[in-house]
């Protein structure tokens, strides 16, 4: 059976496309699991089920009660992307079909006019999904690029850190040892991610026989240099939810639910 075979009007894409049965909780799921692990778990003596696979559906029997049987009809999963494609050309063939009827030289028979209202129900029925896909890609493609959006905005300030940063450093006339601007920076950040008052920053020049304008002047580096590092970290974030949002987008399409489980 092909996935245009079961397209109807009370199928509903979007919704299918959204449900998460792997994430599901509800007894029916975890009953349709469980009958799966019986069919698919290697054989062994004290196997409760016979075991049998008949027009698309799973078969148990109970082996001591033989009337005890139920019968699974397994998920249907479709690739939207093929699904999208299928429908595009049944209805190119469709309206290539309705205007054969039409153009016709030969007097339209009842046949023809039976075969034309079938014809138009498919299409629109199937021009109707055609826009659901179309929703399902749209609404993707908004969130992606609210997500843009955003990584615009982070990246134009982290630009503005970045020469921010580069002037600050040009304002230093005195050259300090590594060990030094690594004291500054954990007295920064001991300091909640603030510059020390002017006290502080006066006793620390003193003590390392450096003019404290100099001092300050780090201090005011290292401030702007981690407010550089926090919105490379924003848009790093953002690269990896934009990278794990098309993902997740693809395997969604690949494997959209197209016919839930049944157990009978």
């Amino acid at each position: 059976m092909s996935s245009l075979d079961i397209i109807n009007d009370n199928l509903n894409i979007k919704n299918l496309y959204e449900l998460k049965l792997k994430e599901s909780n509800d007894e029916e799921y975890i009953k349709y699991k469980k009958f799966l692990n019986f069919y698919f778990q290697s054989e062994h003596k004290k196997e409760k089920y016979k075991k049998s696979f008949i027009d698309d559906q799973i078969i148990l029997t109970d082996k001591q009660n033989p009337k005890k049987i139920i019968k699974i009809t397994p998920t249907k999963f479709v690739d939207l992307n093929k699904l999208y494609f299928d429908l595009k050309n049944y209805n190119d063939y469709i309206l290539h079909k309705i205007t054969s009827i039409v153009n016709s030289n030969s007097n339209i028979t009842d046949q023809n006019r039976t075969e034309f209202e079938i014809l138009k129900e498919k299409y629109l029925l199937y021009q109707d999904k055609i826009k659901t896909i179309d929703s399902i890609n749209n609404n993707f493609y908004v969130e992606i690029g609210n997500i843009l959006n955003d990584k615009i905005e982070k990246s134009i300030l982290l630009a503005k850190y970045f020469y921010k940063r580069s002037e600050q450093y040009l304002l230093i006339k005195t050259m300090i040892p590594e060990k030094l601007k690594n004291d500054l920076i954990k007295i920064y950040k001991k300091n909640n991610k603030n510059k020390p008052i002017l006290k502080e920053i006066n006793k620390i020049g003193k003590e390392n026989d450096i003019p404290s304008n100099e001092i300050e002047k780090w201090f005011d580096w290292i401030e702007i240099s981690y407010k550089y590092l926090l919105a490379q970290n924003e848009i790093n974030k953002i690269n990896k939810e934009i990278i794990e949002k098309e993902n997740q987008f693809e395997i969604n399409k690949k494997n959209t639910i197209i016919k839930k489980f049944s157990i009978n």
